[in-house]
């Protein structure tokens, strides 16, 4: 181990321009793409209405009439917290149920109105989306419906085995299609809004939507049957609610459990902001990196809400590392690389008990090692090194290369993925480099600015996630060993 007790080191303070914490945008983009888009899925919505007419006639008044009032109801009780913007409905199975019962341009009617009668308070360009959308999901859905052989279940006197073949199976046919078109429309919104990927947001939302709408394709098949076969008709609303609530309780309570373990989170990350003002957004900008780059690397739905986890949680050993912490006096010297390597296990300990964790640790311990084995805590080395740990490092490095500080100004986007790529294959993963270069080319990254009075409040400070101060590190502990 080097017996000097100070590393040279280029971070010296520059000078920076007044402001405040924060990350200058351009002029927000006009909505006239949004509203070209919305306004687009309600007139499809609306032409797949009129063709169905044409197809099957007009739908019985009625049916349509029951149908919208439980798809109101059911849309009022929608979730969203299945994911970031995203929820599964209990007004789905009304939808399914209409494929059979009131045909497409039924089925367009019941979506749309659905949707626009929802007592849910919205902004009106979203409420428009969700009823165009809606409603072209289930014109969509009941032309596969009538394509796939299936039949209006109280005109046809089907025996058991029949109502599975000409109403059952069309009915799931049916389900699927506008299941896969709504994750589509959704992509596309996503596309419309922040240039986000299509078919990466369909399939994201595919998997989480996916076994919750399901559940809600059984229960239409069971209302389509005590409606017409059974004869119940419109009596069979009122006894479909029951499932329909176990329905919404089951994905509510699951609603609430991530409702709980999101709010645990980030009080822990608040805590870590309020020790450390630099710190401020810094974990929220990590984890939005890393979700761009998580379906990139094969990170799927499941694994990504574990590197989103670890991702807000990365740092918060620094809460009790930073006590010990040397005040930043000049260049980086051995106590603070000392210090500083405490933090991944640290953070570890304070998460014990936490199973909901359990997935998100590794990426927590290990997103400061490098691939060619000098980083710490283990001096893990390569594909030894677990992937969350090396999109955290990615992302990490590339936030703090993209935020001032008081030894050099932000860089662009640009200039730090060419610092990133400079270091691919010995601190950092040159793939993950490569996938958030892919993802930034299609949402550009703005620069953080801290301004001088937070500098002001807590003194200057080093920023451990540089990418020089890893390399300092690795100088100073070539064989990758931690000090104790």
């Amino acid at each position: 181990m080097p017996e000097n007790s100070q590393v040279s080191t280029p971070l010296q303070p520059v000078q920076s321009s007044p402001g405040r914490v924060h990350r200058p945008r351009p002029a927000e983009k006009t909505s006239l793409p949004v509203g070209v888009y919305v306004t687009s899925v309600c007139l499809a919505a609306l032409a797949l209405g009129l063709a169905g007419g044409q197809l099957t006639g007009p739908p019985a008044g009625d049916a349509v009439a029951v149908l919208t009032v439980l798809g109101i109801l059911g849309s009022s009780l929608r979730e969203r917290d299945l994911g970031p913007h995203l929820g599964v409905s209990v007004a789905t199975v009304i939808l399914a149920a209409a494929l059979p019962l009131v045909g497409p341009s039924g089925a367009v009617i019941v979506g749309f109105l659905s949707y626009l009668g929802s007592v849910r308070s919205q902004r009106l360009r979203t409420r428009l989306f969700n009823a165009g959308m809606t409603g072209l999901m289930g014109g969509v859905g009941g032309f596969v419906y009538i394509s796939a052989g299936g039949l209006v279940p109280g005109e046809s006197g089907l025996t058991p085995l029949g109502l599975l073949w000409r109403v059952a199976i069309p009915l799931v046919l049916g389900y699927v299609v506008m299941t896969m078109l709504n994750t589509l429309l959704i992509g596309g919104m996503a596309r419309v809004v922040s240039g986000s990927q299509v078919w990466d947001v369909a399939v994201r939302t595919f998997r989480r939507l996916g076994g919750g709408y399901l559940t809600h394709a059984l229960i239409a098949f069971l209302f389509v049957v005590l409606w017409a076969p059974v004869g119940v008709g419109t009596f069979s609303a009122v006894l479909i609610l029951g499932p329909m609530f176990i329905a919404q309780w089951t994905l509510g309570r699951d609603s609430v459990e991530r409702r709980s373990h999101l709010r645990t989170v980030k009080t822990i990350v608040a805590a870590l902001e309020e020790a450390n003002p630099y710190s401020v957004g810094h974990s929220a900008r990590v984890a939005e990196l890393c979700g761009r780059i998580a379906p990139r690397v094969g990170i799927d739905t499941a694994d990504a809400e574990a590197l989103h986890y670890a991702a807000l949680l990365h740092d918060i050993g620094l809460i009790a590392a930073a006590p010990r912490i040397p005040r930043a006096s000049g260049p980086v010297d051995v106590d603070y690389l000392v210090t500083i390597t405490t933090h991944p296990e640290a953070g570890v300990r304070m998460l014990e008990g936490m199973n909901f964790l359990g997935g998100a640790v590794p990426g927590i311990l290990h997103h400061h090692e490098r691939l060619d084995g000098r980083g710490y805590p283990a001096g893990l080395s390569g594909a030894d090194i677990p992937l969350f740990a090396r999109v955290i490092a990615v992302a990490d490095a590339f936030d703090s290369l993209t935020t001032t500080r008081s030894y050099r100004a932000a860089l662009d986007q640009d200039s730090a993925l060419e610092v990133l790529r400079g270091r691919s294959g010995t601190h950092l993963d040159g793939a993950v480099v490569e996938a958030l270069a892919e993802a930034l080319a299609t949402r550009r990254w703005w620069p953080t600015v801290i301004e001088d009075d937070v500098r002001t409040a807590v003194g200057d400070a080093h920023d451990h996630d540089d990418p020089l101060v890893s390399d300092l590190y690795a100088d100073w502990s070539p064989e990758g060993e931690v000090p104790r």
